[in-house]
């Protein structure tokens, strides 16, 4: 399928419906940039008038999310105990249409495209007056239309690329076999971020991240100095499975000092 395809779509806009009213219905023959600056304008004033989530527009859904806040979830916790919130998302903007209509529609640009309403997505919850807000990964499949996987694969590589945290809910709970907080906590700390900081942007406590930062630099530490992953168990009294955890996050950021011990696959 074609960009052309997508023309029509990218066309069904408010602005777009405000300039032909203004051609069709008040005659106004003037240049078509100088409507459309008008058009643009009046879509100004409604937004001041009538902000978001006082009303839907075209591709924004109404959806319900978990608010985060309270402990991490307990196993058997159901999700009518979470505090929800429900919103309007925006999960198919303009930009996203006319991105379609003027790009082809090759497979890195479409991954690309659900990317970038993923990742849109998920900040929009963390960043809202009534939130944080979360969406799970299914919450995530459902709205864009993917499957789960496609959502977690994703969302991994958004994470290594932008070292954003991304977080979903099952993430932020500590809920199901989702990447560890260990893996935003050192993405932000190898970014320079202090403690502080990292704990107010991924929402954990400032203990945990203080001891998750702490590890990491015993098992780097010991990278230096060529201990086995066994041998660094033993000495950390870490179970062997974290300290691997902890010798793949090296190898992201350090790839030399992971040749004398790295993790069985």
């Amino acid at each position: 399928m074609g960009t052309q395809a997508y023309v029509g779509t990218s066309k069904r806009t408010f602005q777009q419906a405000v300039l032909r009213l203004l051609e069709t219905d008040y005659a106004l023959l003037g240049s078509r940039r100088v409507l459309a600056m008008l058009a643009e304008d009046i879509q100004h004033v409604v937004d001041e008038f009538y902000p978001p989530p006082d009303r839907l527009s075209s591709g924004w859904m109404v959806f319900t999310g978990t608010k985060a806040t309270g402990p991490k979830a307990y196993p058997g916790q159901s999700a009518a105990e979470h505090q929800l919130v429900t919103l309007a998302w925006p999960v198919l903007l303009p930009e996203d249409i006319q991105q379609l209509a003027s790009q082809p529609e090759t497979k890195p640009v479409r991954r690309q495209w659900f990317q970038k309403r993923l990742m849109r997505l998920i900040e929009y919850g963390w960043q809202h007056p009534d939130g944080p807000v979360l969406l799970t990964l299914a919450d995530l499949a459902a709205m864009l239309g993917l499957s789960t996987i496609q959502v977690s694969q994703l969302l991994t590589e958004a994470r290594q690329s932008t070292g954003k945290p991304l977080l979903t809910k099952g993430l932020y709970f500590d809920q199901g076999m989702r990447p560890t907080h260990k893996a935003e906590v050192i993405a932000l700390y190898e970014q320079g971020v202090d403690e502080a900081d990292i704990a107010r942007q991924t929402g954990h406590a400032a203990t945990s991240v203080g001891r998750y930062i702490r590890d990491y630099e015993r098992v780097r530490l010991l990278l230096k100095r060529g201990i086995s992953v066994d041998h660094m168990s033993r000495l950390t009294d870490m179970q062997p499975g974290v300290v691997r955890s902890y010798v793949k996050l090296t190898s992201q950021y350090h790839p030399d000092l992971t040749q004398c011990a790295m993790p069985p696959p």
